[in-house]
C-alpha cells in the first residue's frame, strides 16, 4: 500500500490533475485497500495541506496547489499546470539563420497567469462558450485564459476566478474586440467556479457596446 500523499497523488491524476475535497475522498476509495479509518477525510485534507505551500501547514515537498477563488476544497497537482503552449513558429531554430524581424503593433495580450492556467485545468481546457477543446497531440490540449474585465488600463480589471472565462481562440478574439454580448445563461460553469455577474455587465456595458475599446488589451 502506498502512502497517503502518493494516493492521493494518483487519486487527482485520475481526477485530470484537479478536484474538490469530495471527489477527492472517493477517488483514493478507487486506489487504496480499506477498511479506512473514522478521520479518513481528516487525514487526506491534512496530508493535502502538509504538501501545499498554498497551506499554512506546509512541511515541504509541495505537490498539490489550492486555487484561490473557486471555494473552499478545490485542489490540485502542482505537477499539472503547464505553461500555455507556444507556436512553432515563435522561434526559428534552423540552422544559424534568424527570421527578419519587424516591428508590430500587438493588439492582443494573452493574459496566462497562474491561476488563469489552474482553472484552465479545472475545465480541462474546454470551451466555457463552446465546449470546445483544441488537442496538440500527445495528450495536450489548448485554450486561453480571457479576463472579462481586463486587466489593462483603462478598465484595471483583477486577476480572480470570478473574471476569468477559458475560451477556444474564436471565442477569445470575439469577446476581446466586443463582437458577441455575454450571457450568463450560455456560459459553461463548473460547480466549483462561477463567473461573477458584474464582469458580464462590465463586458456587455463597456466591450460589447463600444465593440471592444481598441486600447484595451
Amino acid at each position: 500500500m502506498g502512502t497517503w500523499a502518493e494516493d492521493i497523488e494518483a487519486a487527482l491524476a485520475n481526477l485530470g490533475g484537479i478536484g474538490t475535497l469530495s471527489e477527492i475522498y472517493d477517488e483514493v476509495k478507487k486506489v487504496r485497500e480499506g477498511p479506512y479509518p473514522e478521520s479518513f477525510t481528516a487525514i487526506i485534507r491534512g496530508t493535502i495541506e502538509n504538501h501545499s505551500s498554498d497551506s499554512a501547514k506546509f512541511k515541504g515537498n509541495d505537490l498539490f496547489f489550492s486555487v484561490k477563488g473557486l471555494g473552499s476544497g478545490v485542489w490540485g497537482l502542482r505537477s499539472y499546470i503547464k505553461q500555455t503552449p507556444k507556436a512553432s513558429d515563435i522561434e526559428s531554430g534552423d540552422g544559424n539563420e534568424s527570421p527578419q524581424r519587424v516591428h508590430q503593433e500587438t493588439y492582443r495580450i494573452l493574459r496566462d497567469t497562474e491561476l488563469a492556467r489552474q482553472i484552465k485545468l479545472l475545465h480541462k481546457n474546454k470551451c466555457q462558450l463552446c465546449g470546445e477543446s483544441i488537442s496538440l497531440g500527445n495528450n495536450e490540449c489548448y485554450s486561453e485564459a480571457h479576463h472579462i474585465k481586463p486587466l489593462g488600463r483603462p478598465h484595471n480589471g483583477p486577476d480572480v476566478a470570478g473574471n476569468i472565462l477559458v475560451l477556444c481562440p474564436n471565442h477569445h478574439v470575439m469577446l476581446d474586440y466586443g463582437a458577441i454580448k455575454l450571457e450568463a445563461a450560455e456560459i459553461k460553469t463548473h460547480v466549483s467556479h462561477q463567473i461573477e455577474s458584474e464582469y458580464i455587465e462590465y463586458h456587455n456595458e463597456y466591450i460589447w457596446k463600444n465593440r471592444g475599446w481598441p486600447d484595451h488589451f
